[in-house]
């Protein structure tokens, strides 16, 4: 294969990181890196890997260096995440060989891998060893009582309460340790800045966010921040003054916070793809949808 010119740790080079800011938008419509920079929250662990030609990144693969908590115990782990090509450059084996260089340089010092791919790219990755496992979303069926505390809703504009956001973080304790990690507050900040922006709940007393959106008398709850356990369903209804709430969905695992669930359901919208001889157990589990990248 073609040998390629390939730049990395490049985010505090003004030149590159535009580019790189430019290929997401072609790439990825929608997904916005700028933001996260500009607000001080893309952390040294992010690293994006870059082929360029005609002064324009034509291929990336970013991964980010991550401490995984597998069934309680701590593993480094590397998660892939921002892996594309500009469409006039595809189909010239870029993508596979960034994949290749990122695997050969952290082989010595990473224990396993993993990703979450979108429907367009479920064959792609098994060339590599890549194994699909399955994930699952928790649910509660059960009526809620009215609410014994409410939350102030957060406001991003606010710097008060972006630091609150940023510090809460710093002091959150693990969501899960079935499947989870341990110090990702700055990928957390990339979904609160991109995608939840306007969904940021907190209860002072508790000193809890929730991060929470409502649609069609359904909760979807992404995460949970907090120094210590807390009950979250006496949370819930704290976030939602919908008394026709029919369940609510939790995108983490059950086992670090206080709360029931009363069923799973898989959760096939982006597949979990892992590489690496590591055991994730029988039980059911999601891996926090905020320290996806």
């Amino acid at each position: 294969m073609t040998s390629f010119d390939v730049k990395e740790s490049y985010r505090d080079n003004d030149k590159l990181r535009t580019r790189f800011f430019v290929f997401v938008n072609t790439v990825f419509p929608g997904l916005d890196f700028r933001i996260w920079h500009d607000r001080g929250c893309w952390d040294d662990p992010y690293i994006p890997f870059s082929i360029i030609e005609n002064d324009r990144i034509v291929s990336n693969v970013s991964i980010t260096k991550m401490k995984i908590l597998l069934n309680g115990k701590q593993i480094n782990a590397i998660q892939f995440g921002t892996v594309g090509t500009i469409p006039e450059y595809r189909n010239r084996g870029l993508s596979r060989y960034l994949m290749e260089y990122v695997l050969d340089k952290y082989k010595n010092e990473i224990d396993f891998y993993f990703l979450f791919a979108n429907e367009t790219v479920l064959d792609f990755y098994p060339k590599f060893g890549f194994k699909r496992h399955n994930m699952h979303i928790f649910r509660s069926d059960r009526g809620y009582p009215d609410a014994k505390t409410t939350a102030r809703k957060l406001n991003l504009d606010n710097q008060g309460d972006f630091d609150l956001v940023r510090n809460t973080l710093k002091n959150r304790i693990p969501v899960t340790q079935l499947f989870g990690a341990a110090d990702y507050g700055f990928i957390t900040m990339w979904h609160v800045l991109n995608l939840y922006p306007d969904n940021l709940f907190y209860f002072e007393n508790e000193q809890a966010i929730v991060i929470a959106s409502e649609q069609n008398d359904k909760l979807h709850v992404m995460d949970v921040i907090a120094s210590r356990p807390v009950d979250i369903d006496s949370l819930i209804p704290g976030v939602t003054s919908n008394r026709k709430l029919k369940s609510v969905s939790y995108y983490f695992s059950p086992d670090q916070l206080n709360y029931r669930y009363d069923d799973i359901e898989p959760d096939d919208d982006s597949p979990l793809y892992v590489l690496g001889d590591i055991d994730l157990g029988s039980n059911p589990y999601h891996f926090p949808a905020t320290a996806q990248t």
